[in-house]
């Protein structure tokens, strides 16, 4: 593992920090001066709180927390984004876990045993387990990545359990930890917003709709900002359904027809299916 100083001195840059600022309360000035010019590296715990303060993650500042298995773990990722959790099974499976050798990949390797236990397998007690070993390492914070999906994967588990509180306390955690959270690349966009979209989910079965709305809106914002269509199409389809909920119906049918819309721009068949007779149905006239 090593720091990349360089990093460190340019995200506290574009946060307009000094270096004493940056340390502040949290070590000497001189320890940043030594991390970003000698890349010396402190305690976990000291990186870990720069981390917060610049609303990075550790992968930012960090290298050698891979390995070799970054591609077979991204492939995972994707597959589990999609849905497709019996290919993630498979990919997962396939993993030769004498490979799995440091912190880092065992951390990942919980986080899609976790999903993979819960949506391929419906074993929620499992999936629990690799998330509680994901969320408890001495070393984990809640702003790092991992963690907040981890805390969306335990109100999966929870909520399939029908264990309602524990499910919304484990979906506002997420919540307070990605309100604070910044992306600086295209997989963690996509994770972050996958994140709030399986939250607003989470959120209609618990008849919840004004948080779906909170968390679509967020999530639209991101994909916006970013001039993307990633998962724009199934938002606006939930959203639609939170103001069903909430009897709004002209907002309704207004999310729902741009839902329709989108799913012909991006080919999703099964949205387009889906929401043919959600579109005309009397409810929304």
């Amino acid at each position: 593992m090593r720091l990349l100083g360089s990093k460190v001195k340019q995200y506290r840059k574009q946060k307009n920090l000094s270096q004493q600022e940056l340390a502040d309360g949290i070590c000497t000035q001189a320890t940043v001066s030594l991390m970003e010019k000698k890349n010396k590296v402190p305690s976990i715990k000291i990186i870990l709180q720069i981390c917060r303060r610049l609303n990075i993650s550790l992968s930012d500042v960090l290298s050698g927390l891979g390995s070799g298995m970054d591609e077979q773990f991204e492939a995972i990722s994707v597959a589990i984004r999609r849905e497709d959790y019996l290919v993630a099974a498979s990919l997962l499976g396939k993993l030769e876990m004498t490979n799995v050798q440091n912190s880092f990949d065992r951390e990942r390797y919980h986080y899609y045993r976790g999903f993979v236990e819960l949506g391929a397998h419906h074993r929620p007690d499992e999936a629990i387990f690799h998330f509680n070993l994901l969320l408890h390492k001495t070393f984990k914070m809640p702003w790092d990545l991992y963690a907040i999906v981890g805390n969306v994967g335990m109100a999966s588990a929870y909520l399939s359990r029908h264990e309602l509180d524990k499910a919304r306390y484990y979906l506002n955690e997420a919540v307070s930890y990605l309100d604070d959270f910044e992306w600086h690349d295209e997989a963690t966009f996509k994770r972050l917003v996958w994140a709030r979209y399986q939250i607003a989910k989470m959120y209609l079965e618990l008849q919840l709709p004004q948080l779906v709305i909170e968390s679509v809106e967020a999530a639209l914002s991101a994909v916006k900002h970013q001039a993307s269509l990633y998962l724009i199409d199934v938002l606006y389809e939930v959203k639609g359904q939170a103001e069903q909920a909430l009897m709004s119906k002209a907002a309704a049918k207004r999310s729902l027809l741009i839902a329709k819309t989108l799913a012909l721009v991006t080919h999703n068949v099964a949205l387009q299916e889906r929401l043919a007779p959600a579109v005309g149905s009397t409810i929304l006239e």
